[in-house]
Parts: C-alpha cells; structure tokens; sequence
C-alpha cells in the first residue's frame, strides 16, 4: 500500500494540470469579425460561439456555461434579466451601429427619390424584419423616411446581413439594407446611402457578464479589455461606433 501510494504521487507530479477554460463568449453574428479582431488584439484567450441573439438567449437559458453574451437586441437581454440570468445592474452598452443602403460596385450614389426609379423590376433585399434586430431598424427606418412603400413590393427578406450583402455582391438585388460594420471592407459591395441615426431607434450592443460559465476571471478581464480604449480602436475599425466606457 506504501509503495503503492508513493507510486501515486510520483505520478501525480510527472502529469500537467489540465489547464483552466477559457473564458467562453455568445455574441451576435453580426459582431464576429470585430470581436474576432479584438480578442486577438488582447491576447486573452477565448472561445466564441456567434448567432442570433434570440437563439443565444435561449442556449444560455438552458445553462450553456458561457462567460460573456453581447446582443444585438436589447429585448433577449432584457429577456434574461427577467429570468434572473442576468443583473440588469451588471449590463452595459459596448458600441452601436450605423445602418446603410448597399449596391453593387460601381452603382452610383442614391438619394430616396430615386429608390423606387432604381428597383424597378429588380429585387431589394434586408434580414427578415420579423427575426432580425437589423430587419427591424431598418424597416422601422424606411417607414420612418416614408420610403417603405416604395421598397415593400421589391422586398426579399434574407436569413442574415451575411446572406444580404451576398445577394447584391452576385447582382441577384440591386439594393440591400445593412449594418455599416457588415459593408465595411467587403468586395463586390458599396455604400450608397448613409441611413440618418434618427430615424430608426437607437442600435445598441448590450454585454453582460454571466454567472453560469468557469472562467469567471477571464472573463472579467476580456470584459476591462473590451471597454478599454485600445478595443473602441478594433470595433471601430470594423464599422462600428464604439462606446467606450459602456455609455
């Protein structure tokens, strides 16, 4: 028994420690390649999992052992809170976003006058309203601009901003309405109109730590680096407002 347990502990000193998890973060879809850029900026290692942000809510209902969830609609937040998943007190805003009007490259400049002029027989393409936070800004904006009637019969509604800036890169629409951050950067696309902030409510990114995840230090420490100066730099970069101290 004595050689046995020497045995042991020999062992137990010639193996490593498994190492800690990482910090493990839901995020909205739209806020990939941004948050991608910004943990490899802060050198924390992490693991992230991107979706809708309803989705998301319900994965983390059901006990997901996440760290962090940034949403880009406030209603799955407020969601949580009520289920008492999340403290509302602990909630904070990490950026915002503009919303925009896409074209093929090379397509001119718009102004709303000639919106119906310029989908006549082509198709105008926007995530579904009904599913979607950008479907939901942006109609209400269209609505808002008294353009909506003019767009309702060429309107195809897509899966995601993914899917719509896809569609006019191919040509298969001639206009599409998406977050600023999704056209940033992405071939075969251009801005053609620059959405005014006040029509449409504002956009807000909510971040809210979670109890339920096994790096709670982790992530408290992705959370500092992403309300840091440094981070609104990396969001920025990708099309976003970054609100830096969670405004």
């Amino acid at each position: 028994m004595i050689r046995a347990a020497r045995l042991l502990a020999v062992l137990a000193t010639c193996v490593p420690a498994l190492a800690a998890a990482d910090p493990m973060v839901l995020a909205a879809a739209s806020t990939s390649r941004a948050l991608d850029a910004a943990l490899q900026e802060s050198g924390i290692a992490a693991v992230t999992s991107y979706g809708a942000s309803g989705m998301l809510a319900r994965q983390i209902e059901q006990g997901a052992p996440a760290d962090i969830f940034v949403s880009a609609n406030p209603k799955w937040m407020a969601y949580l809170i009520e289920r008492g998943l999340v403290a509302e007190a602990d909630v904070s805003v990490l950026m915002s976003n503009r919303l925009v009007l896409i074209a093929p490259a090379g397509a001119a400049a718009l102004v709303p006058e000639e919106i119906g002029a310029r989908l006549a027989g082509e198709n105008f393409v926007m995530a579904d309203p009904e599913t979607a936070p950008v479907g939901s800004y942006g109609k209400a904006a269209l609505e808002t601009l008294k353009v909506w009637d003019r767009i309702a019969p060429a309107f195809v509604p897509t899966r995601n901003t993914l899917a719509t800036v896809a569609a006019v890169a191919s040509g298969d629409a001639v206009l599409g309405l998406v977050y600023a951050s999704d056209a940033a950067g992405q071939p075969g696309v251009q801005v053609v109109w620059d959405i005014p902030e006040d029509s449409h409510p504002p956009i807000r990114y909510l971040l809210a730590p979670l109890a339920q995840g096994e790096d709670a230090e982790g992530g408290a420490a992705l959370r500092s680096y992403l309300g840091s100066a440094e981070a609104a730099g990396v969001l920025a970069e990708h099309g976003f407002i970054a609100l830096e101290g969670g405004t």
